[in-house]
């Protein structure tokens, strides 16, 4: 069974890739423009001069370098994108690495006065906002911006070392410039939140689609199809499969289209989809078209098997359906099989498929049931 965490961690993945996909060529434009600006700087603190300890300006050269390095590989990042030859998916998950390698840059350049003429704190917040703005991804972006705040917060805390932030003392200003920061991650975090949790949904729901009947809500034939692969493939690879399948056909429904419509017939085919989660609780639920159902038996339902079974036949076995005032005939006809060593699918489907018939027949000549 696939994992719906794995499978919506891709999905919301994709959806943030095809969101940078589409500024791509301004991010491509930004990536060269701070790798210019990282050679000036480099430059620059290498001609001026200083006496900053060895020990800073290791840390300043392998900073900028590491900047320096992963901007031009996300710049090559992007213009594979750009040239179709790197996913979305895969493109959002190298932009997190980015972002969580700049947040680091940040933080080691904040823990260093660099004595450049200006306030560390830009270092940080640089780090860590372009990280978000890169990802887009609203969760980590609020994450990184709040966790860039605990640095300052703690320096703030140690009136002797609030000049690495403020080049002076602790003004008023201050405090109204870290407000209007967070006030920042919070809209932008809810603005992106807002437009890549709408897109998640209509993903979502264009997956749901896509495997799901949309008549009776239970599983589709595509399903039903990718299921019976991986039983197979599990077989083939020595595993021992425990299953059954029940195998069914709703009875009297040509004739229900022939006598009032398709629009009775269909109603006869939905009481069958929602009755069925009802019996099966364990199980997989397939509605392979028309009048025909599967289920894939696992779980307590298997372990039960003989009184799921029963239930089933008290359920489906006969019974007079009224509606918009018609009296129609309720009845499935049911063949079932469970799996014995060394069987594949198909084995175990045609066993259920013969007592199927078999009890179709034997149905319509209890109930005088002509139609088919």
């Amino acid at each position: 069974m696939k994992n719906p965490f794995k499978r919506d961690a891709k999905t919301l993945m994709t959806i943030i890739g095809q969101h940078l996909e589409r500024y791509n060529i301004l991010m491509i434009v930004v990536l060269a423009i701070i790798i210019i600006m990282d050679i000036v700087f480099t430059i620059f603190w290498y001609y001026s001069p200083d006496d900053v300890p060895l020990t800073t300006e290791i840390a300043y050269y392998t900073a900028q370098g590491t900047l320096f390095l992963i901007s031009g590989i996300n710049a090559v990042l992007l213009v594979l994108n750009r040239l179709k030859k790197l996913s979305a998916r895969k493109l959002a998950i190298a932009h997190h690495i980015y972002g969580l390698i700049l947040i680091v840059w940040g933080t080691v350049c904040f823990l260093f006065d660099l004595s450049l003429g200006f306030s560390p704190l830009v270092y940080l917040f640089i780090g860590t906002f372009v990280a978000g703005i890169f990802v887009m991804d609203p969760f980590f972006f609020a994450t990184s911006e709040i966790l860039s705040l605990i640095p300052i917060l703690i320096v703030i805390c140690i009136p002797e070392h609030r000049h690495l932030l403020f080049g002076g003392d602790f003004f008023f200003e201050d405090v109204i410039n870290l407000i209007a920061f967070v006030l920042l991650i919070i809209v932008i975090s809810f603005r992106n939140y807002r437009v890549i949790n709408s897109e998640f949904k209509v993903q979502k729901k264009l997956h749901e689609l896509s495997y799901k009947d949309e008549l009776t809500g239970l599983l589709n034939e595509r399903s039903y199809v990718n299921e019976v692969e991986n039983i197979n493939h599990r077989i083939n690879s020595g595993e021992d499969v425990k299953f059954a399948v029940v195998l069914m056909d709703v009875n009297n429904l040509k004739a229900t289209n022939d006598m009032y419509g398709h629009r009775y017939g269909c109603s006869l085919v939905v009481r069958c989809g929602h009755t069925l989660p009802t019996l099966f609780k364990t199980s997989k639920l397939f509605h392979v078209g028309g009048d025909e159902f599967i289920v894939i038996v696992y779980g307590a339902d298997y372990d039960n098997f003989e009184e799921t079974m029963k239930r089933f036949d008290e359920a489906m076995l006969y019974s007079i359906l009224e509606y918009e005032g018609k009296s129609l005939i309720f009845s499935v006809a049911r063949g079932y099989s469970i799996r014995q060593e060394g069987q594949l699918f198909k084995d175990v489907l045609q066993i259920a498929d013969n007592e199927m018939y078999a009890n179709k027949k034997y149905l319509k000549e209890k109930y005088n049931m002509k139609g088919r």
